[in-house]
């Protein structure tokens, strides 16, 4: 496997688990609009990393 495909797999799981976190945080503030946008990017990015991985 290309080294590059890792460092692009790499790269989106260290972006997707910050989205993550700032979806919990605004979750806990009560807002709940940003909160399903963040969480549902996040779990895309980490869907896709997944699929990337696995190819």
């Amino acid at each position: 496997m290309d080294t590059t495909v890792l460092t692009m797999e790499w790269i989106g799981l260290a972006l997707s688990v910050p989205v993550l976190y700032a979806a919990w945080f605004e979750y806990t503030q009560r807002n709940m609009r940003d909160a399903k946008l963040l969480a549902g990017v996040g779990a895309g990015g980490l869907l896709l990393s997944a699929a990337v991985f696995s190819l």
